[in-house]
């Protein structure tokens, strides 16, 4: 009886598993540090040989709208954050797909730590209930509406 009972429990164990496996696609926008540029010229009147030309660098965040993907299977996780949030020097992306952290899945609201590369590991989070997500951190933010993706879906076209 006790071996049925444990067999009837390890069948249903890849069940209960399945029922977490998640994909949402979020749109929404955010915005990235950038570096601006600009030259100065100082004309000095009636002493032309004397202007000066310099150039001034200042940081300024620049707004952007995208997409991200959750993907969460099997207690781990992974996403695909806007193309602005990817920075120039990468190290922790596969394809595409950087590995979410310290995943955590509760009822209401799905957190974790978006490993994009050691300076830049925003921190997400999902509200369950309205679908609103939140990345914020690193070089930039990110904010969208998310929405639940049947990967076992036909093609539109």
């Amino acid at each position: 009886m006790a071996k049925a009972l444990f067999f009837l429990l390890a069948a249903s164990l890849p069940i209960a598993a399945l029922a977490n496996d998640l994909t949402l696609s979020c749109q929404g926008q955010g915005a990235v540090m950038a570096t601006q540029t600009t030259t100065v010229n100082q004309f000095q009147p009636g002493n032309p040989g004397h202007n000066k030309t310099g150039v001034v660098t200042t940081q300024t965040r620049r707004p952007y709208t995208g997409t991200g993907t959750v993907e969460i299977k099997t207690g781990t996780a992974r996403m695909r954050v806007p193309d602005a949030m990817v920075p120039a020097l990468m190290s922790g992306g596969t394809e595409g797909w950087y590995p979410i952290e310290e995943l955590n899945m509760g009822e209401k609201e799905i957190t974790g730590v978006v490993h994009i590369n050691f300076l830049s590991q925003p921190k997400m989070r999902i509200d369950r209930i309205s679908g609103k997500m939140t990345l914020v951190g690193g070089a930039g933010d990110f904010s969208g509406d998310c929405s639940a993706v049947d990967t076992n879906a036909k093609p539109k076209f």
